[in-house]
């Protein structure tokens, strides 16, 4: 029960994070369907590659390398960095509507965020300690449920094309699948992640006014410290792809997300539009692993095959000799 409970913990503990607050800002509210759709496709992902092996072990990287080679892997670093850099774009954004919504424009903001997070990644590479990481988390889900309590953020409609930024809210699950002996426990993490979406994304009926200052600020601070926080990780995939310095890294990624928020600025785009951008790398990088499951349990099966064949020959031969 308790190594149930622990994956359970686990797959919780990797996939929840920004998303939770920006995903409902950005598309609540999306109908309950939507949410169980996602769910159910990442489930079936999860008993896939948990099938094959896991990516607990060294990640969806090292999962595609051992099975399909270095340029498959090279590709999924690749849309690891594309998927972060773009991402932080709609990271900033959300960022800069909330802190809008006491003084300035948002897009002014973003743009503040977005330089303020990569000069921290850049010049203080230092990861964040566990205590601080605990505490974000807490933010972002209190704010979270602050939004919800309040009738949520945005009044927007969903459409299918929803279904692919959703997948943003799911970031992590692809590198912390175990093997088959704690499957369980993955598949319970999974199930509280998609309830706790489909309730985020479906808030009640909005509540009279009442002032927001100290939850705007509260959720801005903790998006740009997410923000910070994925500059970094880009800054390693770089180094992985070009064996360059990580800050050149984080530098290049927020040049990036700096470009995509003003094309997105300047053509009318809001959030939902900048996290198709993330959306579609996730979505390539669970297929990415989904063949490199694939492959796996296909070797499996006819390296089993090989082996009956194997040890029914003799037998034959035998029976044959003796008639």
């Amino acid at each position: 029960m308790k190594d149930v409970t622990a994956a359970a913990v686990r797959t919780l503990a990797a996939v929840l994070g920004a998303g939770a607050l920006l995903l409902p800002a950005a598309l609540a509210p999306v109908p309950v369907g939507y949410s169980a759709v996602v769910a159910l496709v990442v489930a079936a992902w999860c008993l896939l590659v948990a099938w094959a092996g896991g990516t607990a072990q060294g990640g969806a990287v090292g999962f595609v390398r051992r099975r399909l080679g270095f340029g498959a892997a090279r590709a999924v670093t690749g849309l690891y960095f594309a998927g972060f850099a773009t991402g932080q774009a709609a990271v900033a954004l959300t960022a800069g509507e909330f802190a809008a919504r006491r003084w300035g424009d948002a897009y002014a903001w973003s743009v503040a965020v977005l330089l303020a997070a990569a000069t921290w990644a850049t010049y203080r590479p230092r990861p964040l300690s566990t205590p601080v990481r605990r505490l974000r988390l807490a933010a972002v889900l209190a704010a979270a449920g602050g939004w919800w309590a309040l009738g949520g953020v945005p009044d927007a409609t969903a459409s299918w094309w929803a279904l692919l930024p959703l997948l943003f809210g799911w970031v992590g699950v692809e590198g912390s699948v175990p093997g088959r002996a704690g499957l369980t426990g993955t598949l319970l993490g999974v199930t509280a992640a998609a309830a706790l979406y489909a309730v985020l994304l479906r808030p009640p009926a909005p509540l009279a006014d009442l002032p927001l200052a100290p939850l705007a600020a509260l959720s801005a601070l903790t998006l740009a410290l997410y923000c910070r926080t994925n500059l970094q990780a880009t800054g390693t995939r770089w180094h992985e792809l070009t064996s360059r310095p990580q800050a050149e890294g984080a530098a290049a990624a927020a040049t990036l997300a700096l470009v995509t928020l003003t094309l997105a600025h300047l053509a009318g785009g809001g959030t939902a539009v900048l996290l198709l951008l993330p959306g579609t790398a996730t979505a390539a990088i669970l297929t990415a692993v989904a063949c490199a499951a694939v492959h796996t349990l296909t070797n499996r099966s006819k390296e089993t095959s090989h082996d009956h064949d194997h040890h029914r020959r003799p037998l034959e031969g035998a029976a044959r000799s003796r008639r």
